[in-house]
């Protein structure tokens, strides 16, 4: 059981100080949990704190490699409708 930084990351530095396990720290080009020491905050959280401040979506994965952030959870806004309201801006 261990989260997963994936390379979306920006290196933003909000989720390394939240981490109760300490597991999450700096490397190139982007942050990296230790597997070894990721609790996924279990008996500390109710939900991954890692997840909950990361501002990309699909930044973090679960331990089934699900997006703890998934496409349009932070804006609200369905990909489909993001990519549609995209297109029509570059058209214009």
């Amino acid at each position: 059981m261990a989260l997963k930084i994936f390379e979306t990351c920006v290196n933003c530095w909000a989720c390394e100080p939240l981490c109760p396990s300490t597991a999450i720290y700096e490397a190139r080009p982007h942050f990296l949990i230790d597997a070894k020491k990721c609790t996924e905050c279990e008996g500390d959280y109710s939900d991954p704190q890692c997840a909950s401040i990361c501002p990309i979506e699909g930044a973090i994965l679960g331990s089934l490699g699900e997006a703890m952030n998934p496409p349009g959870s932070l804006t609200g806004i369905p990909p489909e409708k993001m990519a549609q309201a995209m297109a029509e801006l570059q058209a214009h």
